[in-house]
């Protein structure tokens, strides 16, 4: 008895270290990252993001690791691409981390820039948001919702879903964004051709008033001169915290979102830090901060409200076939 009791306790007493352990092993890892990054010192972010955005970011993370020094380069992002090849071809490696759409992350990934690392705080995101072969994380998402004027559209008397748009009501009181091509792809892609083509004739009949531009729709959405829009739903965030009667749709079935994504550059100066600084962007901590800043978080579990979207990403079937839709779309809504 005395026997089986002994080794009963051995056993628990085993599993608990080994618990220990396992649970020290992160920690450790990221001392000993911290360490290593600290003797690197120096980061050089290329990014997509607003200004304010981006500086949020360095200096919570710099008020974690003081010793790191941050600097950004800002730009759109056909230029921020077109900027990353054009050093690779004269033989720089001017960047160490990267914060970019899917499209652009996409082609630098295709030229063998990027890193693959695969950042333990992934794991906490849906497999459609982290590159199976580690070389991308999603960051943060921009939703594509109906919008509309409060004072136009009484609450819970707007279109419930896409297909609402297509009463006779909402007629020539649509706004759509002429450059709406990601949107238009996702749903065919999960619609299906047929349901997805048929909508949007019938979306074209109902004569939408087409702009250029989600911040100039959100705009004239406050301003009443269309009442609903196809729009960003951080367009119209932005305007309704500022006192804009707006608000946004969300019971769409699917929400598309359009994603931001981070990676780390294949010859990073600073592969630590830039390890570092990735895991801190992808953690529950770095991810509030999304939050704060008023985006949309990648990460599940931060946002409380998403859990009850339907939350779709522009699939990567689109992004890489864009040219198709961009030239259906245009020959649908723009001719």
């Amino acid at each position: 008895m005395r026997d089986a009791a002994a080794r009963t306790c051995f056993v628990r007493l085993a599993a608990t270290l080994i618990l220990c352990l396992v649970a020290a092993t992160p920690r450790a890892q990221e001392e000993d990252r911290a360490a290593a990054a600290k003797k690197e010192g120096r980061l050089q972010i290329y990014s997509v993001m607003p200004a304010t955005y981006n500086q949020r970011m360095a200096e919570t993370f710099s008020r974690k690791y003081p010793f790191a020094q941050i600097t950004y380069y800002r730009s759109r992002g056909e230029a921020l691409l077109n900027r990353v090849l054009s050093e690779a071809r004269a033989g720089k490696d001017n960047f160490d981390v990267l914060f970019i759409d899917t499209f652009e992350t996409l082609e630098i990934k295709r030229h063998g820039l990027l890193l693959n690392y695969f950042s333990p705080e992934a794991r906490g995101y849906r497999a459609v948001d982290r590159d199976a072969e580690g070389f991308w994380t999603d960051f943060t998402n921009i939703y594509i919702v109906i919008a509309f004027n409060s004072r136009l559209v009484p609450n819970g008397k707007g279109p419930g879903d896409w297909g609402n748009l297509l009463d006779p009501y909402w007629k020539g009181k649509i706004g759509l964004d002429d450059r709406e091509f990601e949107w238009y792809g996702s749903l065919i892609h999960y619609w299906g051709r047929e349901q997805a083509i048929g909508f949007m004739k019938a979306l074209k009949a109902q004569v939408p008033q087409m702009r250029s531009g989600h911040t100039i729709l959100a705009q004239l959405n406050a301003a009443g001169e269309i009442p609903v829009s196809i729009n960003y739903a951080g367009s119209v965030d932005a305007l309704a915290k500022r006192g804009a009667p707006l608000g946004w749709i969300k019971t769409t079935r699917p929400i598309v979102y359009k994603s931001t994504l981070v990676s780390i550059a294949k010859n990073t100066a600073s592969p630590n830090l830039a390890k570092l600084f990735v895991d801190f962007c992808l953690s529950a901590e770095g991810q509030v901060e999304v939050v704060r800043t008023g985006s949309a978080p990648a990460r599940p579990g931060i946002a409380p409200e998403a859990k009850d979207l339907d939350l779709r990403p522009v699939p990567l079937e689109v992004t890489q076939g864009l040219s198709r839709y961009v030239e259906e779309f245009r020959q649908l809504f723009q001719r």
